[in-house]
């Protein structure tokens, strides 16, 4: 992981300076965390099946309602958001446990600090401190 430049011209990696039960600690609750949103995933997965197996099944009844039509659509698109977000969700999580792997977790990636364990308790695939976080270096460091 990339932060800074030294004087030399390569990137400087910070470190992680956390003991190996911490992280232990982490990566469980990111193990935790990934499965419960595989789970989720799963549900999402199945209620897109569960709607387009009643779109087909509506298709062929001549009676159909655009109110109730719409519906569905919006039901699936929504559907699909979700489905989107929770798969996001789990990269992160997986790029959690990669840091944990090379030893850079738990270190901002916009200012090399570490980041406050309360913040990692809530937010375990965070990459940022909550300090660069309001200041928007999050942000830059993402477009850098």
């Amino acid at each position: 992981m990339k932060f800074r430049t030294e004087s030399t011209g390569q990137p400087k990696v910070y470190k992680t300076n956390m003991n190996e039960n911490e992280l232990a600690y982490f990566e469980a609750l990111i193990l935790r965390k990934r499965a419960e949103v595989q789970e989720e995933l799963e549900a999402l997965m199945q209620t897109i099946r569960d709607l387009r197996e009643n779109n087909d099944d509506d298709a062929s009844s001549m009676a159909h309602h655009m109110g109730d039509l719409g519906s569905k659509e919006e039901s699936m698109d929504l559907t699909y958001r979700l489905i989107q977000r929770h798969q996001k969700f789990i990269r992160e999580l997986n790029r959690a446990l990669a840091r944990i792997e090379n030893g850079t977790y738990g270190v901002c990636r916009a200012t090399g600090e570490p980041i406050e364990k309360g913040r990692l308790e809530f937010a375990p695939h965070t990459r940022y401190s909550i300090a660069a976080k309001n200041q928007g270096l999050d942000k830059r460091a993402a477009v850098a």
